[in-house]
Protein backbone atom coordinates (compact mmCIF):
# COMPACT_ATOMS: atom_id res chain seq x y z
CA UNK A 1 0.00 0.00 0.00
CA UNK A 2 2.68 2.71 0.75
CA UNK A 3 4.56 1.60 -2.21
CA UNK A 4 1.39 2.50 -4.49
CA UNK A 5 1.29 5.98 -2.35
CA UNK A 6 5.03 6.35 -3.15
CA UNK A 7 4.88 5.71 -6.60
CA UNK A 8 1.36 7.93 -6.81
CA UNK A 9 3.24 10.96 -5.18
CA UNK A 10 5.95 10.67 -7.59
CA UNK A 11 4.00 10.53 -10.91
CA UNK A 12 1.81 13.87 -9.36
CA UNK A 13 5.45 15.62 -8.86
CA UNK A 14 6.84 14.69 -12.44
CA UNK A 15 3.62 16.06 -13.73
CA UNK A 16 4.23 19.47 -11.79
CA UNK A 17 7.75 19.52 -13.23
CA UNK A 18 6.74 19.19 -16.58
CA UNK A 19 3.34 21.40 -15.94
CA UNK A 20 5.87 23.73 -14.63
CA UNK A 21 8.18 23.75 -17.91
CA UNK A 22 5.51 24.26 -19.89
CA UNK A 23 4.01 27.13 -17.65
CA UNK A 24 7.13 28.86 -18.46
CA UNK A 25 7.58 28.13 -22.46
CA UNK A 26 3.96 29.19 -22.97
CA UNK A 27 4.90 32.67 -20.75
CA UNK A 28 8.06 33.31 -22.70
CA UNK A 29 5.79 32.39 -26.56
CA UNK A 30 3.57 34.75 -25.69
CA UNK A 31 5.86 37.61 -24.37
CA UNK A 32 7.27 36.85 -27.82
CA UNK A 33 3.86 37.46 -29.68
CA UNK A 34 2.38 40.67 -28.07
CA UNK A 35 4.67 41.42 -25.22
CA UNK A 36 5.16 44.91 -24.03
CA UNK A 37 8.82 44.37 -23.87
CA UNK A 38 9.42 43.63 -28.25
CA UNK A 39 12.31 45.64 -29.22
CA UNK A 40 10.27 46.46 -32.49
CA UNK A 41 7.15 47.68 -30.93
CA UNK A 42 10.07 49.91 -28.96
CA UNK A 43 11.13 50.83 -31.94
CA UNK A 44 8.18 51.71 -33.90
CA UNK A 45 6.58 54.13 -30.76
CA UNK A 46 9.80 55.80 -31.03
CA UNK A 47 9.32 56.19 -34.95
CA UNK A 48 5.90 57.53 -34.66
CA UNK A 49 6.23 59.95 -31.41
CA UNK A 50 9.65 60.94 -33.39
CA UNK A 51 7.26 61.70 -36.95
CA UNK A 52 4.52 63.23 -34.50
CA UNK A 53 6.93 65.47 -32.99
CA UNK A 54 8.78 66.94 -35.88
CA UNK A 55 5.60 67.64 -37.96
CA UNK A 56 4.40 69.42 -35.01
CA UNK A 57 7.40 71.62 -34.87
CA UNK A 58 7.37 71.94 -38.64
CA UNK A 59 3.56 72.99 -39.04
CA UNK A 60 2.85 74.40 -35.95
CA UNK A 61 6.42 75.89 -34.88
CA UNK A 62 8.00 77.32 -38.33
CA UNK A 63 5.15 77.83 -39.68
CA UNK A 64 5.97 75.76 -43.15
CA UNK A 65 2.58 73.93 -43.55
CA UNK A 66 -0.97 74.37 -42.82
CA UNK A 67 -1.90 74.44 -39.56
CA UNK A 68 -4.85 72.25 -40.74
CA UNK A 69 -3.08 69.85 -42.56
CA UNK A 70 -0.67 69.47 -39.88
CA UNK A 71 -2.88 68.65 -37.60
CA UNK A 72 -4.44 66.00 -39.75
CA UNK A 73 -1.16 64.59 -40.65
CA UNK A 74 -0.46 64.05 -37.00
CA UNK A 75 -3.72 62.51 -36.48
CA UNK A 76 -3.32 60.46 -39.10
CA UNK A 77 -0.07 59.00 -37.39
CA UNK A 78 -1.47 58.56 -34.37
CA UNK A 79 -4.33 56.73 -35.72
CA UNK A 80 -1.73 54.34 -37.74
CA UNK A 81 -0.15 54.08 -34.00
CA UNK A 82 -3.51 52.66 -32.89
CA UNK A 83 -4.22 50.46 -35.27
CA UNK A 84 -0.50 48.91 -34.86
CA UNK A 85 -1.00 48.49 -31.02
CA UNK A 86 -4.68 46.81 -31.90
CA UNK A 87 -2.56 44.34 -34.51
CA UNK A 88 -0.51 43.38 -32.01
CA UNK A 89 -3.15 42.61 -28.77
CA UNK A 90 -4.91 41.01 -31.57
CA UNK A 91 -2.20 38.44 -32.13
CA UNK A 92 -1.39 38.05 -28.35
CA UNK A 93 -5.15 37.52 -27.58
CA UNK A 94 -5.61 34.89 -30.62
CA UNK A 95 -2.45 32.99 -29.53
CA UNK A 96 -3.92 33.15 -25.92
CA UNK A 97 -6.91 31.86 -26.36
CA UNK A 98 -5.94 28.93 -28.71
CA UNK A 99 -3.43 27.98 -25.64
CA UNK A 100 -6.80 28.14 -23.22
CA UNK A 101 -8.70 26.20 -25.53
CA UNK A 102 -5.86 23.48 -25.38
CA UNK A 103 -5.40 23.41 -21.71
CA UNK A 104 -9.11 22.84 -21.46
CA UNK A 105 -8.70 19.91 -23.67
CA UNK A 106 -6.20 18.49 -21.60
CA UNK A 107 -7.56 18.78 -18.03
CA UNK A 108 -10.92 17.51 -19.30
CA UNK A 109 -8.53 14.30 -20.26
CA UNK A 110 -6.81 14.36 -17.09
CA UNK A 111 -10.18 14.88 -15.30
CA UNK A 112 -11.48 11.21 -17.11
CA UNK A 113 -8.08 9.25 -16.33
CA UNK A 114 -8.26 10.57 -12.45
CA UNK A 115 -12.17 9.35 -12.80
CA UNK A 116 -11.03 5.82 -13.98
CA UNK A 117 -8.11 5.63 -11.09
CA UNK A 118 -10.89 6.76 -8.57
CA UNK A 119 -12.88 3.96 -10.17
CA UNK A 120 -10.20 1.35 -9.55
CA UNK A 121 -9.20 2.21 -6.13
CA UNK A 122 -12.79 1.84 -4.81
CA UNK A 123 -12.85 -1.69 -6.66
CA UNK A 124 -12.51 -4.26 -4.46
CA UNK A 125 -8.94 -6.21 -4.19
CA UNK A 126 -8.01 -10.25 -4.02
CA UNK A 127 -8.62 -9.66 -0.50
CA UNK A 128 -12.12 -8.27 -0.45
CA UNK A 129 -11.26 -5.44 1.40
CA UNK A 130 -13.16 -2.41 -0.51
CA UNK A 131 -10.58 0.99 -0.48
CA UNK A 132 -11.96 4.06 -0.56
CA UNK A 133 -9.88 6.54 -1.79
CA UNK A 134 -10.49 10.01 -3.11
CA UNK A 135 -8.35 12.14 -5.19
Amino acid sequence: MKEIEEKLEEQLEEELHEFQREQEKIRNIVGQLGGSGRKQNRIVSIVFFLLIFALLIVGLGMRKTDLNLTLLIVLLLTLFKIVWMLFGMQKAYHFQFWILNTLEYRLNEADKRIKRVEALLKARDEKGNVHNFTV
